[in-house]
């Protein structure tokens, strides 16, 4: 059950004309008259609930203060967490851009940028007191903040890089920051990032008991491991093309040649071809471990190195089989166990990972296993996504809430209320399994819905961005229909998972009435329809044809 002291966000200011018109064509029944906040309805009732839990744990997290750069708005971490947090600041941006107005969206970023060390490195976190501090032991705060940067710039605009924080542009402590990195946590022997000893992407280390096992020392174990990779891998590409839009060619170019560098080096060192998925880390320093760690299926770094694409396409489904082959070997309820298996019991001395199955050594985590369900969608495993995201969601519901993390019999532990979790799930569901992709400047629109339905509105409040779209399927007469909108001014492009019944049929494609072209195209264990748009409003029809009389592929 829903805390019921959590309030729902109210709708944003009023939208342009054509996208009232959008609303209006689309609105539901149940909708209050002039609502413009993102909304919908589905065949799958679990979905809905799902989307319920991320907005009120965003409620529970909205604060807001001032700062050293100005008004801080944003989301703590959880109900555990009252600081702003970088790591998890950059998931929740996935769900909190359907609801949050512009200063939601970049303010507590560019607090993080004030506080900024000379050298570039940035803390993992600050809180309304102005107090800030950084986890040592973990090497992903500064990717945190380019990702997050990237994912600001789709909705805000690149004009926002050039604003000078403390003196200098953005886009400059951007780059200061991942050469923080370079210059302070890689080794170049192996030429890999490093970091700390934990359980995956942890940030708790091996030798301490206490709360100093978040800060690197002498007892510190180093190693480079497949978390650290994929988030500088992730950074580097984005940074990189941030750095090309607004015309820095020569440092972009610097970034790419990095990010393939790091790359090349962890299909290296990393890479388990006989097994399918990237080893937890190599050790730098310090004796092995008595037992397989290179069997350990770390789901967190192995679902960022296939969301960043440090993992290329083959490596990626093979990531994605491998998933799913350890949850079921290991009976886990859902695809989201940290550690499969977990370290062996004292491996670890901090109480919080010292025995298997809790915490980050195994327990279930949302804030990736989110990650991976999109990847999937994104990959051609359409199938297996919307059963994992099922599962993900009526483990939640039935734990009345999103944890931060949970155990094997489901039960939520850590945080309740945990905003990290919420930005990873609104992706797998608006981006992946709605297949709602918004930017700024354009749309598309990519349904894996297949035999279900949904009538659906996103919006982007901070751009005015928007798309809707109602989709059914009727398998009495073997018909999809699909309408569909969005204020976008742009062409773009739709690519529809087609209905198992469909896949392998001659298609009759009509759009408001006439036929279209399209094309069909495999991609995992998926057959969609694609075809280029505008998007005004239309109506798109496609059933099996009655006779075996031309081609309906092209």
């Amino acid at each position: 059950m829903l805390n019921p002291s959590l309030r729902f966000f109210r709708p944003r200011p009023i939208l342009p004309a054509t996208a009232l018109a959008l609303w209006a064509a689309f609105a539901f029944p149940a909708a209050a008259p002039g609502q413009t906040t993102t909304t919908f309805r589905t065949s799958v009732p679990e979905i809905r609930s799902l989307w319920h839990l991320i907005r009120a744990t965003l409620e529970a997290n909205r604060m807001s203060f001032p700062g050293k750069s100005g008004l801080i708005s944003a989301f703590s971490a959880g109900s555990l967490y009252p600081q702003i947090w970088i790591r998890d600041a950059a998931t929740t941006i996935q769900a909190s851009r359907y609801y949050s107005p512009a200063e939601e969206i970049v303010s507590w970023l560019e607090e993080f940028l004030a506080f900024q060390e000379t050298g570039g490195g940035l803390p993992d976190w600050f809180d309304s007191h102005g107090r800030s501090d950084k986890n040592t032991t973990e090497t992903d705060q500064e990717a945190s903040a380019i990702l997050a940067a990237a994912r600001a710039v789709e909705i805000h605009g690149p004009g926002w890089l050039e604003k000078k924080i403390a003196g200098r542009p953005v886009l400059d402590r951007l780059d200061l920051a991942l050469s923080f990195v370079l210059e302070r946590r890689f080794d170049v022997k192996r030429g890999l990032v490093t970091g700390a000893h934990t359980a995956d992407w942890g940030d708790l280390g091996m030798e301490e008991a206490d709360q100093t096992a978040i800060y690197a020392g002498q007892s510190t174990r180093w190693t480079c491991d497949i978390y650290d990779q994929s988030m500088f891998y992730g950074a580097a590409r984005a940074l990189a093309g941030m750095l090309r839009n607004t015309g820095r060619v020569e440092r972009a170019d610097f970034w790419t040649r990095r990010a393939e560098s790091v790359r090349e080096a962890a299909d290296r060192y990393l890479w388990q071809e006989s097994r399918g998925f990237y080893r937890v880390h190599v050790h730098l320093d310090g004796p092995v471990h008595p037992f397989d760690e290179d069997d350990m299926f770390a789901m967190g770094g192995n679902a960022e190195a296939v969301v960043s694409g440090l993992a290329g396409p083959e490596k990626a489904v093979r990531i994605i089989q491998a998933a799913l082959a350890r949850q079921e070997a290991f009976r886990m309820p859902t695809i989201g166990a940290a550690l499969l298996p977990p370290y062996p019991k004292g491996t670890f001395k901090h109480p919080m990972v010292d025995d298997p199955y809790e915490y980050q050594n195994g327990g279930l985590w949302d804030w990736f296993a989110g990650r991976l369900v999109r990847a999937m969608f994104d990959h051609g495993y359409s199938g297996a996504a919307r059963a994992k995201l099922l599962e993900i969601a009526r483990k939640n519901i039935a734990a009345g809430g999103l944890h931060e993390w949970n155990a094997p019999d489901g039960s939520g532990r850590g945080s309740p209320v945990f905003a990290g979790s919420a930005g990873s799930l609104a992706s797998a569901v608006a981006e992946g399994y709605f297949g709602v992709r918004l930017t700024r400047d354009g749309c598309r629109l990519e349904p894996r819905l297949a035999e279900d339905g949904a009538k659906v509105f996103f919006r982007l409040p901070a751009s005015g961005s928007a798309a809707a779209y109602e989709y059914s399927w009727n398998p009495a007469e073997q018909r999809v229909v699909f309408r569909y909108e969005s204020p976008s001014s742009r062409p773009g492009w739709i690519r529809l998972l087609l209905p198992r019944a469909l896949s392998e049929a001659e298609l009759d494609v009509r759009r408001d009435g006439r036929p279209v072209p399209f094309s069909i195209e495999r991609l995992g264990e998926d057959v969609l329809l694609v075809l280029e748009t505008d998007f005004a409003s239309h109506t798109l029809v496609l059933r099996a044809k009655k006779t075996s009389q031309g081609s309906s592929r092209s």
